[in-house]
């Protein structure tokens, strides 16, 4: 599998979290039909998304996917869940508030992605990788850190090599997602607008389940999708707990308050 790399970046280790932010729906397919989505570029909500590529494709005719249209594109999106160190006084402040993040979850990514209830699942760089590796056939594959640039300027965008580097540039609107993205290159022109590929074991894939947090009168929701989470998630071997790699494996996040895990209880 490829990897995009800008100027000055390095590859990521492949034991690096990775993050996704998951609606209710999005989360009861993946446990029922234990697969990831890749969606088309041009079928994302930002009309923006692919812009920078379609324009200098038409400059750059001498590279592979120069005959290639946006329509030829999927992507899978996750976030690595980090902060700029810059914003922070020192080290210590910064890794404290890249935990509290990492424990709790993004407010803003919990309201754009969860909005009515949902679920971000954490997983590994090389999981993914592992799994389009063994069933990506008709496809090209590329993955790398989301990169943002405002609308205004184009150094990075014409400082990075390829054509397909371009599909990993953001507006900064969007720098709070910390992105990073599975891009899958189709040979063919597709007319489905997702493909599916299978993930196996759950419980071998997703390394933790975080429930969204909840208001007190939407609590009940975050309750269902935790006892669900953790009754469907474990092999037969080991139902009964909730602890993978000596960490809790489901929870749910505190950042409007506490949450009791009993659904009976009202508060």
């Amino acid at each position: 599998m490829e990897v995009c790399l800008f100027q000055d970046e390095q590859d990521l280790d492949k034991n690096t979290p990775i993050y996704k932010y998951m609606s209710m729906e999005k989360f009861l397919f993946l446990i029922k039909y234990q697969k990831v989505m890749f969606s088309k570029v041009t079928s994302w909500p930002d009309a923006y998304e692919g812009a920078r590529f379609n324009f200098l494709r038409k400059v750059h005719r001498d590279d592979k996917y120069s005959n290639k249209s946006k329509d030829h594109f999927f992507g899978s999106s996750w976030s690595l869940q980090t902060e700029n160190s810059c914003l922070y006084r020192d080290g210590e402040e910064w890794q404290k508030s890249e935990d509290e993040l990492q424990q709790s979850g993004s407010a803003s990514m919990w309201e754009s992605y969860c909005k009515q209830g949902g679920v971000r699942i954490r997983t590994t760089i090389g999981k993914m990788e592992n799994i389009l590796n063994g069933q990506i056939e008709g496809f090209d594959a590329c993955r790398g850190i989301v990169q943002y640039e405002p609308s205004g300027c184009w150094n990075k965008t014409l400082s990075s090599s390829g054509l397909v580097s371009k599909l990993f540039i953001k507006r900064v609107s969007f720098r709070h997602e910390s992105e990073y993205r599975f891009i899958l290159v189709a040979e063919k022109e597709d007319s489905e607008d997702r493909v599916f590929f299978n993930i196996g074991s759950i419980f071998d894939f997703v390394d933790e389940f975080l429930i969204s947090p909840a208001v007190k009168s939407d609590v009940w929701i975050s309750r269902l999708l935790y006892q669900y989470a953790v009754s469907i998630s474990f092999p037969p071997s080991i139902s009964g707990t909730n602890v993978k790699d000596g960490r809790e494996y489901c929870r749910i996040s505190d950042l409007y308050g506490q949450i009791s895990i009993a659904i009976s209880n009202d508060t």
